[in-house]
């Protein structure tokens, strides 16, 4: 069954950061968008990332009368903690930017703007499979997906924002002999973990000749880790055991509280650009742009920027 009577302004693709920004802010805008998710919203709102929300960020949503609605978490502090040598050194700055970040875990944020989004009367499709983008560059582009319950949708709009990450469907529209891609390999993966054990600063840093490491506070009872890498590892020679031993080895401390680990990924660190980021009715956002390494949520931050 296929239905084809749907028409809006601008269809976004992913319910990410990106994509739910962009859709609360056409919202307020009075345009009319629809945005497509693949995944559930169960899924979505439990997606553990990014912790922090950076002070331009932050101003952006005060500045559309979203702060009270959608940040949460603790302020930033004026302070990067390094760990040297088995030895904490604070480097204290001083700067009124710093004021407006917050530490919110990315799926808080995410949460959030669900929350606005839809009771603002916001159109957020989950569970859009199989999603096809048509007539990119005529007048009047069209989005097909099939529903939750196995109908064949089509929209027409106007414009389709692409915020579906670096492996959705919106830049493969682009035509290969458009789009081109600019890279960096910085040569080492960070083993990312995250683990049900509270951090005793808001990030902490480790300087050491086994690697860098890395921990950041992921609310009051959970810390993502960072441990620095050779390529050629894989996640299973990583047991649980060995990832605390190395962590209190480049820290040069014991972790008093070990939780379960609950998700361990290995991350080659790269930056990618793309260009185009645009083609005929179709605009990139968010991953599908561009990538960098996920330290600090520069990723999502640079989206929202």
């Amino acid at each position: 069954m296929s239905v084809t009577d749907e028409n809006t302004t601008v269809v976004i693709v992913g319910s990410g950061v990106a994509g739910l920004a962009l859709g609360n802010f056409l919202l307020r805008s009075g345009i009319d968008c629809v945005v497509l998710e693949r995944r559930s919203r169960e899924y979505v709102e439990q997606r553990q990332r990014a912790g922090v929300i950076d002070p331009r960020a932050a101003r952006m949503f005060r500045a559309w009368g979203l702060e009270d609605r959608v940040l949460d978490g603790a302020p930033f502090a004026p302070v990067l903690n390094f760990r040297v040598d088995g030895e904490t050194r604070p480097f204290r700055y001083v700067t009124d930017d710093h004021v407006d970040g917050r530490f919110c875990p990315q799926q808080v944020l995410v949460r959030n703007l669900i929350d606005v989004f839809v009771s603002d009367g916001g159109d957020l499709r989950f569970e859009a499979e199989d999603v096809e983008l048509e007539d990119l560059t005529g007048p009047r582009p069209q989005v097909r997906y099939r529903d939750s319950t196995g109908v064949t949708r089509t929209i027409t709009c106007d414009f389709i924002a692409g915020c579906d990450g670096d492996h959705g469907v919106s830049r493969a529209g682009i035509p290969d002999n458009v789009l081109t891609r600019q890279s960096h390999e910085y040569g080492y993966a960070w083993l990312t973990v995250l683990a049900d054990a509270p951090a005793n600063h808001q990030s902490m840093m480790a300087i050491h000749d086994r690697g860098f490491a890395g921990q950041f506070a992921r609310g009051p009872q959970a810390s993502r880790f960072y441990l620095q890498c050779p390529l050629d590892t894989a996640v299973e020679e990583w047991t649980d055991d060995r990832i605390w031993e190395e962590i209190e080895a480049r820290f040069g401390e014991p972790v008093t509280a070990k939780g379960p680990i609950t998700s361990k990924t290995l991350v080659p660190l790269r930056s990618v650009v793309y260009a185009p980021m645009s083609y005929g009715r179709l605009y990139l956002l968010g991953d599908a742009a561009h990538i960098v390494p996920p330290m600090s949520a520069k990723g999502m931050n640079l989206a929202l920027h």
